[in-house]
């Protein structure tokens, strides 16, 4: 009918711009962002601006070029590389920039704990190391920043997804064997091939069914 052709006319025309922005867990070549992308119909375009080796306050400018793009979301996950350089304080601190800067763009901030590295204790259960450096001295664990940036978006009512905790679950759940098959590359149990990509991003689509579901309309 011509209301259908109508309606399908300006879901056509009406792209939701998403922006993701943070470290490689995120990023193109070893992160969950294009499995992330690959969920949605042609209505919603992703803009993955995560970068390997970023903290939060090294892509402050690199935020600014994706805000250019006149973003309608930003999803924002740091801490990996933070823990490594920033107290948890100074971390909430950094991410506080990114919430402004969105906001003033006028568009949504969406804050992401960080996903957990696989690391698994003799029982099979994930544990948060505290990892030693001969480069960095790790301030804490990475749970630590995970309820730093937790609390930080209660307090300030922003959409948040706990992907540090539901990936720990995840993998509690599906165990080391199968953990391990998510790895990049051998022995890595930071970054994600496909199959490890697709299974964060699956956790992370879900959570945008419920706290966006305006976003959740064009999920393949």
């Amino acid at each position: 009918s011509l209301f259908i052709s109508m309606v399908q006319l300006l879901a056509a025309d009406n792209v939701i711009v998403i922006g993701l922005i943070g470290d490689s867990t995120v990023a193109e070549q070893s992160g969950w962002g294009p499995a992330f992308a690959s969920r949605f119909n042609k209505s919603v375009k992703v803009l993955n601006f995560a970068k390997n080796g970023a903290t939060a306050p090294s892509l402050f400018k690199r935020l600014d070029v994706l805000l250019e793009q006149k973003p309608d979301y930003v999803f924002v996950q740091f801490g990996h590389n933070d823990q490594k350089r920033f107290k948890p304080n100074e971390y909430r601190d950094n991410l506080k920039v990114y919430i402004d800067k969105i906001k003033k763009a006028k568009a949504i901030p969406v804050m992401i704990s960080s996903v957990t590295r696989r690391s698994f204790d003799d029982n099979g259960k994930i544990v948060s190391l505290l990892l030693k450096s001969e480069k960095y001295s790790y301030k804490a664990n990475l749970t630590v920043y995970a309820e730093t940036v937790k609390s930080l978006a209660k307090k300030l009512k922003l959409d948040f997804i706990d992907l540090h905790a539901l990936s720990i679950a995840h993998h509690n759940k599906v165990g080391p064997a199968v953990s391990m098959s998510y790895n990049f590359k051998a022995g890595d149990t930071t970054h994600f091939n496909e199959k490890g990509a697709q299974a964060i991003a699956a956790i992370v689509i879900e959570e945008v069914k419920s706290i966006l579901p305006e976003v959740a309309l064009y999920i393949n």
